[in-house]
């Protein structure tokens, strides 16, 4: 206890340390008296993108695509209200749960997934998602958010993992997100960055006061995908609803950034549902429900957001099974586990085929076949000592898990109760790994900045955020 004592606050002082003389949120820029509609209106805190055509170019090629704003005029004070769908179910009535968090999610958002732009309530995003990044084993390679949409690059894609006629591309395709989170997330996120020099990462953590995200916390991501070209094809992505983005021409071998679309491949949500909390009548309880949709353009509905599916919900991990199997790429059929308690996907004609998660649990056509969605989220911490999936553990698709070779594979499908870190050693990030990667961010790039480094960051061994795999696997 003495040593986790002393390392929290040694952490912490690394965390607080970055100056002596706090630096004000910058203000909005004062009237000149001048109202042209071309001079800007605000400044913010925090950078919006990290990657963006030359000004040239935009005003030459690309004035009619939005310039993307990072959105964090965070509540001060907690918000009252919990979202309505929180009087459903969701074990009960699982899709009519889902599909109302998609609507509460999509009301005022669409159609660009700008919260500048909603006029039923607010949304925010998060903060230091912009730069690439660094180090060894740095992962995504040359990511960061791009200007056009604030899309992140988050993963690559294996060959054949969206379908049977999917054979890839060299350097594989990539997956790109841009994540909203509703008033709840905002005031902790608020709580966070109050100092915009200081983040305070002890406020996902329950061991500190008021640590974790609130009750009726919703995080709404939209996941979109450079497949498929040339003679690849992916069924469901026909009719597909496209952006425009400054992307890297593939995921693992180029560092080139160019203009190309993205087709949206997926959503995933996240809600702290106090009815999901741990308890006596629930000691297993997570605290957080997940949900995952998968877009099926052959639906060809007039507004395409709604050619989303709902694939499954899950609000736990299944720690008591331990069947090891995996649908293998390229597969040709969804493969329901009935046997899962914590685990519901939605039997339709609508659902595309789906290569879900580790023997059936919820996973979309983004993740990985060998893990779920609780279980990378498991691992969301700062700083990052934990992997995101178990060391040795397959990621090729077509490989099952062998557990008596990962002995310690089940600790990542473990029930962790909300803020709480899977290793105590770290702060939590309440299963946010994009929280995770913007500390990360934050402080790596501060420490280049100040051109030295805190002793303290060296008393514990970080690994990179990444699926298991870097650059140098490929």
């Amino acid at each position: 206890m003495k040593q986790l004592t002393f390392l929290l606050i040694a952490i912490s002082f690394l965390a607080f340390s970055c100056g002596q003389k706090e630096k004000e949120t910058p203000s909005p820029v004062t009237d000149t008296g001048n109202t042209s509609a071309e001079l800007p209106t605000e400044q913010n805190a925090f950078p919006d993108f990290g990657y963006m055509v030359s000004l040239a170019e935009y005003d030459s090629f690309y004035s009619d695509q939005p310039i993307f704003r990072l959105k964090a005029d965070f509540p001060l004070t907690k918000p009252q209200k919990l979202p309505d769908f929180l009087s459903i179910d969701f074990k009960k009535e699982p899709l009519k749960y889902i599909e109302a968090v998609r609507d509460y999610a999509f009301e005022g958002n669409l159609p660009d997934w700008d919260p500048f732009e909603n006029k039923v309530r607010e949304w925010y995003h998060i903060p230091w998602l912009h730069p690439s990044a660094t180090g060894p084993g740095a992962y995504p390679p040359n990511g960061g958010t791009e200007g056009f949409h604030g899309l992140i690059k988050e993963a690559g894609v294996n060959p054949f993992q969206l379908g049977p006629d999917q054979k890839g591309v060299p350097g594989d395709y990539s997956v790109y997100a841009i994540t909203l989170v509703n008033d709840m997330a905002g005031y902790a996120m608020g709580r966070m960055w109050k100092n915009p020099e200081k983040p305070d990462p002890t406020v996902l953590d329950k061991r500190f006061p008021d640590g974790g995200f609130p009750d009726g916390t919703v995080f709404a991501k939209l996941l979109f995908t450079d497949a498929p070209k040339g003679t690849d094809r992916v069924d469901y992505l026909v009719n597909p609803l496209q952006w425009t983005a400054f992307i890297t021409e593939n995921f693992w071998v180029s560092s080139k950034r160019v203009v190309g679309k993205v087709n949206l491949l997926q959503m995933d949500i996240a809600v702290r549902d106090p009815r999901a909390d741990r308890s006596p009548s629930n000691p297993e309880g997570t605290g957080w429900v997940f949900g995952t949709f998968c877009y099926n353009g052959q639906l060809n509905k007039e507004n395409k957001f709604m050619n989303l599916v709902p694939v499954g919900l899950m609000w736990g991990n299944e720690p008591k099974d331990t069947v090891s199997t995996i649908n293998a790429y390229p597969f040709t059929k969804t493969i329901v586990n009935p046997k899962l308690k914590e685990t519901t996907i939605f039997a339709s004609n609508d659902l595309p085929p789906q290569h879900l998660g580790w023997n059936g649990r919820l996973n979309g056509p983004a993740d990985l076949n060998t893990v779920s969605c609780m279980s990378c989220h498991n691992a969301a911490q700062y700083p990052q000592i934990t992997s995101l999936i178990p060391p040795g553990a397959p990621t090729d698709g077509t490989t099952v898990p062998d557990l008596k070779k990962i002995p310690n594979w089940m600790d990542w499908f473990q029930n962790i109760e909300c803020a709480t870190s899977m290793n105590p050693q770290t702060y939590s990030t309440d299963f946010s790994f994009q929280v995770a990667i913007a500390l990360q961010n934050f402080f790596t790039v501060n420490n280049a900045s100040k051109q030295g480094f805190w002793a303290d960051e060296y008393r514990v061994k970080t690994v990179p955020i990444s699926r298991g795999e870097t650059k140098d696997s490929k």
